[in-house]
């Protein structure tokens, strides 16, 4: 049955991919090459927002979403973090949520044919899990892409949880935000599992995302910055607790 719906999914969405090659990033190429970059980033936005809508209803997933007035004014410097449960957490946030940013994300996307173009082309930046030096690299590369006015997306986990509970946060993960005096955005995500990896039947599955209110690190003393990782992942566990559990 899982193989069923991913590939009755596959059909349209790797012919989306292939397609968005050329009339997504190739386009947005050219338009950055004659100093076009905001609308370059529009018109990115506009394709990878239809690509993610477009996977979720291809494996007939329905994403609630709440707290989206949390969400920080464009412009602002922003780091969300977020729990991670799935493949499809990336298409549930720039989707249905509306979000826009680089993700911190796993060099093994390299080798994925058709993603790794959409990696390279949004200010994503790659991390080797297994190179403390590699960590160190995307910190600092997240942190100047926030001064350069590019919100940072990563999950402080650094990997699925394959139990649906939350797992450990990395603390390198906050200085992702706090070099960049950035504001944390915690999101919490829940239910999104058996949309792809635990898949059981053909019936709909209901995903919950909730952004939680926002945390400003510019000002915060020695002593508030010890405390962050607590302040962050109870945000994330409180809002956790409080969505719905996945149907079974």
């Amino acid at each position: 049955m899982k193989f069923i719906r991913i590939g009755i999914a596959a059909l349209v969405v790797v012919p989306a991919l292939l397609l968005s090659v050329f009339v997504a990033i190739i386009p947005a190429g050219i338009m950055k090459l004659f100093h076009g970059r905001k609308a370059a980033d529009r018109w990115m936005r506009m394709n990878g927002t239809f690509i993610a809508k477009l996977i979720l209803v291809m494996l007939n997933v329905k994403v609630h979403v709440d707290g989206t007035e949390n969400l920080p004014p464009e412009g602002t410097p922003v780091c969300f973090m977020a729990n991670h449960q799935s493949l499809l957490d990336v298409p549930v946030v720039v989707g249905p949520l509306g979000v826009w940013a680089g993700f911190i994300t796993k060099k093994e996307l390299k080798k994925v044919p058709l993603v790794n173009f959409w990696v390279q082309s949004i200010n994503c930046v790659y991390i080797d899990r297994k190179s403390p030096r590699s960590s160190i690299e995307a910190i600092l590369k997240g942190v100047q892409n926030i001064k350069n006015g590019i919100p940072m997306f990563i999950f402080p986990e650094g990997t699925r949880s394959k139990t649906g509970k939350l797992g450990e946060f990395k603390n390198g993960s906050l200085k992702l935000a706090t070099r960049a005096k950035a504001m944390i955005v915690p999101i919490a995500i829940r239910g999104i599992r058996p949309g792809l990896e635990g898949i059981s039947s053909f019936r709909r599955v209901h995903a919950y995302v909730s952004v939680c209110k926002p945390i400003p690190t510019a000002e915060l003393d020695d002593e508030q910055l010890k405390d962050l990782h607590n302040v962050v992942y109870g945000e994330i566990e409180t809002r956790f607790a409080e969505l719905p559990a996945p149907t079974k």
